[in-house]
């Protein structure tokens, strides 16, 4: 995958930048800034993205979904933990969906958008975001969030490297099993926690092949989960 690289320095917000060019902008193209003001999260969450002391960066892509592209954001997680390896020499985890810890703190979150034309798929757009250096957090965060604590540039240029990589393997799922081995998620008692619903007690037993959580509740039926979020009890 040929990345084409947009530097800059203080933004809103790489997705909300690279959404607003993005019909004239090649496949791969990268917007990676020192800064976000309005930088954002799933499920309507700010991102916290002080200057200088992480990556916030979006990708394009424009081809190449494979059959089911919801599967971008568990591909981008693996890409995240394998560069965070290379990079800083760390054991990186993922907390379903896309929250990705290091000694059980975040340090990195990935928001996946998509575009549609004439309900098709025109492009979407991975935002991913990874403290480095950051070590004042804000109040509400300071006793979840962690930083890698490893050079900015030399992370970067591994997770473009794993990116690749996972990207060619999208269409077979192949790093499926990687993320499953790395989910702190699986066999843990949880709460699901989706927008306007109450939570919901159940247990998670595994991730399916679509990347849904796959969870038994307390009157002994399972479901898949695919939405949403959880928090481990």
């Amino acid at each position: 995958m040929n990345f084409n690289v947009i530097k800059k320095g203080t933004v809103t917000s790489t997705n909300t930048l690279l959404k607003q060019q993005a019909k004239d902008l090649p496949h791969g193209t990268v917007i990676v800034a020192d800064c976000q003001t309005g930088g954002r999260g799933r499920l309507g969450r700010s991102f916290y993205s002080p200057n200088e002391t992480g990556i916030y960066m979006s990708i394009l892509l424009k081809k190449d979904f494979g059959t089911n592209p919801t599967l971008v954001t568990t591909m981008t997680a693996v890409a995240v933990m394998k560069a965070v390896e290379k990079a800083a020499n760390k054991k990186a985890q993922v907390k379903w969906v896309n929250d990705i810890l290091i000694e059980g703190k975040k340090v990195c979150g990935i928001l996946t958008e998509g575009a549609f034309c004439g309900g098709e798929l025109e492009y979407m757009i991975v935002g991913i975001g990874i403290n480095t250096s950051t070590v004042d957090f804000p109040q509400e965060i300071k006793d979840i969030a962690g930083s890698v604590s490893c050079d900015k540039d030399k992370l970067f240029s591994a997770l473009l490297d794993c990116f690749s990589d996972e990207f060619n393997n999208l269409q077979s799922g192949e790093f499926l099993d990687f993320y499953r081995q790395r989910c702190v998620t699986l066999n843990k008692n949880i709460k699901i926690i989706s927008p306007e619903k109450e939570p919901v007690e159940a247990f998670s037993q595994g991730i399916d092949d679509n990347a849904a959580l796959i969870v038994k509740y307390s009157d002994g039926t399972t479901g898949a989960v695919s939405s949403g979020e959880v928090s481990i009890r």
